[in-house]
């Protein structure tokens, strides 16, 4: 095992997140940390948002029928959410008719002819469309009226549509808002218009979606719409059942801590896990829940038979359900592809380029290229071909060189498009155009090993429960794309009788020095091999470890190291037995 590192620059004891955030770019720290409404932009930089106010307005008062496009994730269902509502209950009594895709597709296209031919006078399409043209053309020629709510950078030339999308609005500076941000700021001059307040009660949403889809949490206003959002939530004032009962159940895994990260790891995940692989009947009944219904459906609960509950409470068992699935299918996918990335030696390339087979779930190519990123250490692009097309996902890795792995694949020229964020992105390649990307690759220096970006570096014995401590109590200040700060710790001595390997699935490796205690855990894959290895080396190990600061509150709050990666080799130095 081996790893290079970067050291960013220097933490001083007592100032540590001052100088870690600084380290990040961050130069106002305190409206960083307590953004306020100062930071947010008026709703009337955005182009079109007046039109779109009034049309939507004309079609209230009308009391039309509304036609609803949900995008399919997490920003989608948010964002439709909020619309819907909002509209609700300016007019109760108004129909808005929602449309759920039943696969991983976005946009008008699945809905274009149902559309066309309904009673609806008004369709809106938040997080999606800018660049439906052809879709929106027809609608709007079949005599309806359709407004657009997007964050996506896409032209809309020629789109007939009322088009609100802040990648197209020069005066608007905010390009982290996603979808649901849009639809916020859409609700919040509504909120004008009608003299009420009702806009920030849906600030849940906001934030979960924003969260969800890994808006820019360096940008203040969207950071100071999400942190309000959480706040709802973490004083139980926020509005939104379903997202009430999905924190409840992920409390103990949050460590009982509302936070950027807590949801995007945990809450996020169950709800985009439905998204993929739920039913089609669950995926209508997530949105209703989502919406507030107040139905109960019955559902059969191991151990109790056929039990009554709240929509609420079926979506949170669906998810659960989902979630559990999804994570067996990408284990099960990812080692299949394993399997192929070492007989044909494709680990030798500094970028893995698989090919996603038939027996390779389809419904989560993101989460398994992810998967193969981390096992490999790079980035990875998972692709099915189809034609003379190749489509897929691609998933960069933070602690290799190829920092943007989005920016990278534009730069080769090769790609037919590729959407989304630095690591995380939807990419599209003509099958010639793979084979000019494989001598690329071959011509590039392999990376054989990770690299770390440290924000500092301790030698044990400098290093003592404090400082642990001092950067573990802002664990709420991390999250999307303000990262949680890693350390070097060098020269970590240990007896191997104080080495543990722990946990029904011996996915944990423990050990202590000073007070702190350093934990090497896997979410399941066993750390037997390593723990033997250690074993190996002699009865004194002498470890350097890179790894996030943390206290285990399960532990009376006891400081502790959580090892991403670690060297370790014979140690001279005598250590004790520890009891």
């Amino acid at each position: 095992m081996s790893f290079k590192y970067e050291v960013l620059g220097q933490v001083r004891f007592g100032n540590e997140l001052e100088d870690i955030l600084r380290l990040k770019g961050i130069t106002d720290i305190n409206s960083f940390l307590n953004p306020t409404v100062k930071n947010t932009e008026s709703e009337l930089l955005f182009n079109n948002i007046e039109k779109a106010r009034d049309t939507l307005v004309e079609h209230i008062e009308k009391n039309s029928v509304i036609d609803l496009v949900v995008d399919c994730d997490v920003d989608g269902n948010t964002s439709g959410a909020n619309i819907y509502q909002y509209i609700k209950r300016i007019k109760p009594s108004i129909e808005i008719r929602y449309f759920i895709h039943k696969g991983k597709s976005h946009g008008l296209d699945e809905f274009v002819e149902e559309i066309c031919l309904d009673n609806s006078q008004l369709v809106i399409v938040p997080d999606a469309g800018t660049g439906d043209i052809d879709e929106c053309a027809k609608i709007v020629g079949s005599g309806k009226d359709v407004i657009i709510l997007d964050h996506h950078a896409i032209s809309d030339k020629g789109n007939p549509a009322i088009v609100v999308n802040n990648q197209l609005s020069d005066r608007v500076t905010d390009k982290a808002m996603t979808g649901v941000g849009i639809t916020y700021k859409l609700t919040k001059l509504l909120d004008k218009y009608y003299g009420v307040n009702y806009a920030d009660d849906y600030l849940d949403l906001v934030a979960l979606g924003m969260i969800g889809d890994r808006a820019d949490t360096m940008n203040l206003q969207t950071r100071y719409l999400i942190l309000e959002g959480l706040n709802q939530i973490r004083n139980k004032t926020n509005k939104n059942k379903l997202i009430r009962t999905l924190v409840d159940a992920q409390m103990y895994s949050m460590d009982y801590k509302i936070t950027i990260n807590g949801v995007g790891f945990y809450v996020c995940p169950l709800i985009n896990s439905l998204i993929r692989l739920g039913e089609f009947e669950d995926k209508r009944y997530m949105f209703e829940a989502l919406i507030n219904s107040d139905r109960m459906l019955e559902r059969k609960v191991r151990g109790n038979g056929i039990v009554e509950m709240t929509i609420q409470e079926y979506i949170l068992k669906a998810c659960e359900s989902s979630n559990r699935k999804q994570k067996k299918m990408t284990e099960e996918s990812a080692s299949i592809l394993s399997e192929e990335i070492e007989k044909f030696g494709m680990d030798k390339l500094p970028i893995l380029v698989c090919n996603a087979r038939d027996d390779v779930d389809s419904n989560s190519t993101g989460l398994i290229a992810n998967r193969l990123a981390d096992q490999y250490q790079r980035p990875c692009l998972l692709m099915r071909r189809k034609g003379n097309v190749c489509k897929g996902s691609g998933r960069g890795y933070e602690k290799c060189e190829i920092r943007d792995f989005n920016q990278w694949c534009k730069d080769t020229g090769l790609f037919n498009k590729v959407d989304g964020h630095a690591g995380a992105f939807g990419c599209e390649i003509s099958f010639e155009n793979t084979n000019k990307l494989f001598q690329m690759l071959s011509t590039m220096r392999k990376i054989d090993e990770a690299t770390y970006y440290v924000y500092n570096v301790y030698d044990a014995s400098q290093l003592h429960d404090q400082i642990i401590k001092n950067v573990a109590k802002y664990d709420y200040v991390w999250g999307n794309t303000v990262s949680e700060p890693i350390f070097l710790i060098k020269n970590i001595p240990c007896n191997k009788y104080n080495i543990n390997l722990i946990g029904s699935k011996q996915n944990k490796i423990e050990f202590t020095y000073h007070n702190i205690k350093f934990t090497k855990q896997t979410k399941g894959s066993s750390l037997a091999k390593l723990y033997k290895e250690i074993l190996s080396v002699g009865d004194n190990v002498k470890f350097d470890v890179v790894g996030r600061f943390s206290l285990d509150t399960r532990n009376g709050k006891c400081p502790q190291v959580i090892i991403e990666d670690m060297i370790f080799e014979k140690s001279n130095i005598q250590q004790g037995f520890g009891f």
